[in-house]
């Protein structure tokens, strides 16, 4: 069986699934979709976690893997603007799997649960071969909602969240090396922004897509989902990435373990420059996470693909602007 790649096999699967219409104003292709029931839009996403790939129990506990799986659904409704409300679990459980890590399982998506306010309302349970959770999250739009395709030349673009932290971790356990706590608490309980995401949704943000699969990648989901380019400031994006991760990291893998390694779920938001000043003040109001300014939205140098452009504009020796849209981590 020849595989085909997580975003290409989404991309071959959407010919069968719903687009937007009046019923669903956002269909496939985003971070979530919204459906309208009655007068009123619900927005809603799944994931999936799984022993080996998402998590691994040499590393993780139960009780930080429920953590995950609503912190990632969180984040999802976050990058919509979206309140979130309430979730159902699929848990597939392994043979291997006990009573009692089953039990600490759930009470670490109930800990998340209080942390956002989603109510866990049920699911079901069923063997397997792996154990994975498979979580579904709704929420309500705080604004209309932020879809990726609403950047527009002249958009400045926003980075809510810092980046590198779970991915270096890994970086390092693969190694063989000593993982410092911040970044293996990073991997095992990431912080979903809900706050910022509806902030910025109610400031004015045209654009939005949490970084779950690394900077490069997701920002390219947004470039070719509005048709433009991306140009993101190599300086200002790597003052996004903690202290503990640059003496971490050799410094020719710094950039990309910390700008494509994924797991991040922090928020990159495309904002009009007539809103800029309205979504600094909301942010540093919300205080959720520290923000900056990384970058811009330009038309893109060929229509024909959108790209993500890394570049030092303080720097003439630096070289012309590297492409980063592949950047990133697929599932498969």
């Amino acid at each position: 069986m020849t595989s085909r790649g997580e975003f290409q096999r989404l991309a071959d699967l959407g010919r069968h699934l719903a687009g937007s219409s009046p019923t669903v104003p956002v269909g496939v292709g985003d971070d979530a979709a919204v459906v309208r029931v009655g007068a009123q839009d619900v927005v809603v996403c799944v994931d999936v976690i799984v022993d080996g790939v998402h998590f691994r129990t040499d590393l993780s506990s139960p009780a930080d893997v429920g953590w995950k799986a609503v912190a990632v659904n969180v984040s999802d409704l976050a990058a919509m603007g979206a309140i979130p409300q309430a979730a159902v679990v699929g848990l597939q459980r392994s043979p291997d799997l006990t009573e009692e890590a089953i039990d600490q399982l759930y009470a670490g998506m109930a800990e998340a649960g209080r942390e956002w306010g989603v109510a866990i309302v049920g699911g079901d349970t069923v063997t397997a071969p792996v154990w994975s959770v498979s979580l579904t999250a709704i929420g309500r739009p705080a604004a209309a909602s932020i879809t990726r395709g609403g950047a527009r030349p002249g958009d400045r673009l926003v980075l809510v969240g810092p980046l590198g932290a779970a991915a270096a971790a890994l970086w390092a356990d693969g190694e063989g090396l000593p993982v410092p706590d911040d970044l293996l608490a990073a991997h095992r309980r990431p912080r979903a922004l809900p706050s910022s995401g509806v902030v910025l949704a109610r400031a004015g943000a045209t654009a939005m897509i949490d970084l779950s699969d690394g900077l490069g990648a997701d920002a390219g989901h947004v470039a070719r989902a509005s048709g433009v380019d991306l140009r993101i400031d190599r300086t200002a994006a790597m003052a996004a990435v903690p202290s503990t991760v640059v003496d971490l990291l050799p410094e020719d893998l710094l950039a990309r373990v910390a700008l494509g390694g994924g797991e991040d779920f922090a928020l990159l938001a495309a904002v009009p420059a007539d809103r800029v000043d309205a979504c600094e003040g909301a942010l540093t109001e919300s205080a959720e996470a520290p923000w900056r300014w990384i970058g811009t939205v330009e038309p893109p140098a060929d229509p024909s693909t959108p790209a993500v452009w890394l570049h030092t504009p303080a720097d003439t020796s630096a070289g012309p602007p590297e492409r980063i849209d592949t950047w990133g981590y697929d599932h498969g």
